[in-house]
């Protein structure tokens, strides 16, 4: 994608929160320090600008390496925003190999076991993304496309590490439910869309429709994803456990504490 390109096609987030105001463990999460979207690389300009007024000054991006490819962060370096590539999936994110992994998902319970495999086999790239936002002085936005899956993975993390009740966490992902008609539409209409991999053929995009115009729970939000996410992981101390073998979690935690929660 073009810078040019970019400009014509964007368009505002249309999941896009602030964590602020979330209760975890010793208060709530500050306002304007954490936020979590869909695809900022197809934001207007003015959108992006705003954010920085607020203190943003770094974006995770946990998109595959073809999507990053297709559509960059051009605006970010242009801000002064310090971005980084912290893929959490390199496969499932074209609506073919969506539709490959479909036949062995057939419940939002079967998701969530998915979510925490990505966990385990990108552990590397979401002990980054912690680290970077403890780390980073002003306000950290995440993303992949839709900000539903990979970034409600990082969310769920995130929110777990600061001592967050189950309800919450699973509430927080399940919010992403009400947005999904406007996400599709978005990403649909997004020059990226259309470039992102290679390009479907008729009888590929009919049955992509088709796929999309379904009730597969991978085209859902629904909470019962997320606690299964967190079932299979064994809730904060199966967690933590898997974070020893990378990371000090207690030092991890800490750090997020101080920076996000007052």
């Amino acid at each position: 994608m073009t810078i040019d390109d970019a400009t014509l096609t964007a368009r505002p987030l249309v999941n896009l929160r602030d964590f602020g105001g979330i209760r975890v463990s010793g208060g709530r999460i500050r306002p304007a320090v954490l936020w979590r979207a869909d695809d900022v690389t197809i934001s207007p300009r003015e959108e992006v600008s705003a954010l920085t007024a607020q203190g943003l000054s770094a974006i995770l991006d946990l998109r595959s390496t073809p999507e990053v490819a297709h559509s960059p962060h051009w605006l970010a370096p242009q801000l002064g925003i310090e971005a980084h590539h912290l893929p959490l999936a390199e496969t499932a994110v074209h609506p073919l190999a969506l539709m490959e992994a479909a036949p062995t998902m057939t419940s939002p319970a079967d998701v969530g076991r998915w979510y925490a495999g990505l966990v385990r086999s990108h552990i590397h790239e979401v002990v980054e993304g912690l680290e970077v936002i403890g780390r980073t002085t002003g306000g950290v936005l995440f993303h992949c496309a839709a900000g539903k899956d990979r970034t409600g993975i990082l969310a769920a993390v995130v929110l777990q590490l600061l001592g967050a009740d189950r309800s919450v966490i699973v509430e927080d992902y399940a919010r992403t439910e009400n947005n999904l008609a406007a996400i599709f539409d978005r990403l649909a209409h997004s020059a990226y869309s259309r470039s992102n991999g290679s390009q479907l053929d008729s009888d590929d995009a009919k049955r992509a429709a088709e796929f999309f115009a379904s009730k597969h729970p991978l085209l859902s939000a629904p909470a019962d994803s997320m606690d299964s996410m967190l079932a299979a992981l064994g809730g904060g101390s199966g967690l933590v456990d898997l974070l020893k073998d990378h990371t000090d979690p207690e030092r991890l935690a800490e750090n997020l504490h101080q920076k996000l929660v007052a």
